[in-house]
């Protein structure tokens, strides 16, 4: 099927399913927003902020006008990554865009190979290095409460490795105290981790 000059190209019921389904798929291992849901930069309700994009990029599909509008997508996918307080800063918006419009010109002729492949893998499990903002760069928006944070840099930009493998690691036995009723010893965690 060629998309159409006068609206959206109707898909079938299975192409939408998968349409969706490959959307979602990207847009989980796109490091930048996997790393805004996974440290809920954008707040408790980070996952559906970031399930809310899928939504919005698949209905961008289906009911706009000009679907392969590179800049119309990737307004969406940025407007995705702002409500979750994130600024992708390594050129992975317009990779990831162009990723979309691919899945999304393989679904319109039947080809499903993209979210096959994305099927049959794993997220990436090697650890990369990403530079990432979680948006904070106005420096106009000082706190009175400034003293606290003096080991913070200000434009909160960092470059982190991060690891998407599911892998847990393992609890490393402690010794623990013993009492002489067979219970054991847990010490006070007082003031650890808190911040005064």
């Amino acid at each position: 099927m060629e998309p159409s000059s006068k609206g959206p190209v109707e898909l079938t019921a299975e192409e939408k399913a998968i349409l969706n389904e490959g959307i979602g798929l990207i847009l989980s291992r796109w490091t930048a927003m996997r790393a805004a849901v996974e440290n809920g930069w954008g707040g408790r309700d980070s996952q559906e902020k970031a399930e809310l994009t899928v939504s919005n990029v698949f209905d961008y599909f289906t009911l706009s006008k000009d679907p392969m509008d590179f800049d119309g997508l990737a307004d969406i996918l940025e407007k995705g990554l702002t409500d979750l307080n994130t600024v992708a800063e390594d050129g992975s918006l317009d990779e990831v865009t162009d990723k979309l419009l691919d899945l999304y010109e393989e679904c319109l002729e039947g080809n499903y190979k993209t979210v096959e492949n994305l099927r049959n893998t794993n997220p990436r499990t090697s650890a990369s290095v990403v530079k990432v903002s979680n948006g904070n760069d106005d420096e106009d928006e000082e706190s009175d409460d400034e003293d606290e944070d003096t080991n913070m840099n200000h434009d909160q930009t960092t470059d982190m490795m991060v690891d998407a493998s599911d892998h847990k690691p393992e609890a490393m036995p402690v010794d623990e105290p013993v009492a002489d009723d067979g219970w054991t010893v847990v010490s006070t965690k007082k003031n650890k981790g808190k911040r005064n």
